[in-house]
């Protein structure tokens, strides 16, 4: 996996990277140690484009200056040369021999034959997790007596393969390599209010980076408030039951990618330096920032057309109605960010979101009357009932329509709610 944020660009990829893992660096010496590494990399001219727009070998070195960032003194890479074309994978190879000349150590696994010409040594395994060659990269095919690489697969593998793991006998050291740099002595460890700052800082850019996305994000509550205002005459029981249910709706959906689609950059950055809980913060942060907006839109269009036509009820408090839909949709995000981090894929999560919000519709005990307990105390737990009986408390302690009279009144001291109406009963 591309272990970057595909909507920002180069520059602000390898900027929050800097930010995160060290401390008291200056925004003058990132900006000049990113210059150096996308120079060594030969991608300095992709400087300020989207990751999006790249090439996918272009992506890949990325990928590896992001790394290169801390100065590491060895470098894993799993298959990296496996996605790229030709042309692209003799370049990449080149910029890593290039690293490797300047004390970088890569360690890089490979299927590809061809890739073993720009190695200084290599390791070849036999079935059974064997080593049976370690050595410089020039002298494998005197060893195993073949000509080309492709050969030593067949003399590895298979019952031949003992023969080579006895006549393997003693490991030699890998080369070693010693490097120091100014920019990795500061400490790599950075405070969880400063990580907080930051991965909302990038968070906050990805989401005005990723224009179309955003646009239509907020976009989904002044459709679905036009709505409601051209079916609904006035403000009535099902006015407000459609407003919790779409301040369900715009939290959840919000927030149901957010984590799984990034699943891989976060579990890079947990294995260097991540906290959990500055991450977590970022999203609901942010997340909260748009839920805001999108109340604030819907609600604005309600009281403009509610308020301002001959009806017979009006909204009563906007500002507490819009309060509690922002108090709904951020609670609806926690929602949608809990099954963001349960399944595997996006599509799995955007599959299973009906299955959360669907249950909300039918529990909130305004479609239908809930007679069955252990119904009724499931209903307890999801938080369109509250939303409902929420609003229909500021609106107003009677609302009236054609067909349902809801008389919130005092119930039993005693219970969780202070109070019940007639739809419950």
């Amino acid at each position: 996996d591309d272990i970057v944020h595909q909507e920002l660009t180069v520059n602000q990829s390898l900027f929050y990277t800097a930010k995160l893992r060290l401390e008291n660096i200056s925004d003058l010496d990132i900006d000049n140690k990113i210059n150096q590494v996308l120079t060594d990399l030969n991608i300095l001219n992709k400087k300020n484009n989207l990751i999006s727009n790249l090439s996918g070998g272009q992506r890949k070195r990325v990928s590896i200056a992001v790394e290169l960032m801390t100065d590491p003194l060895i470098l894993f890479l799993d298959e990296p040369t496996s996605p790229l074309d030709p042309q692209t994978v003799e370049d990449f190879l080149g910029i890593l021999r290039k690293l490797s000349e300047k004390g970088t150590t890569v360690l890089m696994v490979t299927h590809k034959p061809e890739d073993l010409e720009y190695m200084d040594e290599v390791i070849f395994m036999a079935e059974g997790v064997n080593m049976v060659y370690q050595g410089d990269a020039k002298s494998y095919k005197d060893y195993f007596n073949v000509k080309t690489a492709v050969s030593v697969f067949s003399q590895i593998s298979g019952k031949s393969s003992k023969t080579w793991i006895d006549k393997y006998l003693n490991p030699r050291p890998l080369s070693k390599s010693s490097s120091s740099s100014s920019f990795t002595q500061s400490s790599s460890e950075t405070s969880m209010l400063k990580q907080f700052y930051w991965l909302t800082r990038r968070y906050f850019s990805i989401k005005i980076n990723d224009k179309v996305n955003s646009m239509l994000m907020l976009l989904q509550a002044p459709i679905i408030a036009i709505l409601i205002c051209l079916i609904f005459k006035q403000i009535t029981s099902a006015v407000l039951f459609m407003i919790a249910i779409s301040a369900i709706w715009l939290g959840t959906q919000n927030a149901a990618r957010e984590i799984v689609s990034e699943k891989a950059i976060y579990k890079r950055e947990r294995m260097f330096n991540l906290y959990i809980f500055p991450y977590i913060f970022s999203k609901i942060s942010v997340l909260s920032f748009f839920s805001i907006i999108q109340s604030m839109i819907f609600m604005l269009i309600l009281t403009i057309h509610y308020n301002g036509s001959s009806v017979i009820v009006d909204i009563n408090d906007p500002v507490y109605l819009f309060f509690w839909m922002v108090f709904l949709s951020i609670s609806a995000t926690f929602l949608g960010l809990l099954l963001s981090s349960l399944v595997k894929t996006s599509e799995r999560a955007m599959t299973i979101l009906p299955l959360i919000l669907l249950p909300q519709i039918m529990l909130a005990g305004l479609i239908t009357k809930v007679n069955n307990i252990f119904v009724e105390f499931i209903s307890y737990f999801t938080i369109s009932r509250w939303g409902v009986e929420g609003f229909s408390i500021i609106q107003e302690n009677i609302i009236e329509d054609n067909n349902t009279n809801i008389s919130l009144r005092p119930k039993d001291s005693n219970s969780p709610r202070g109070y019940k109406n007639d739809i419950e009963e």
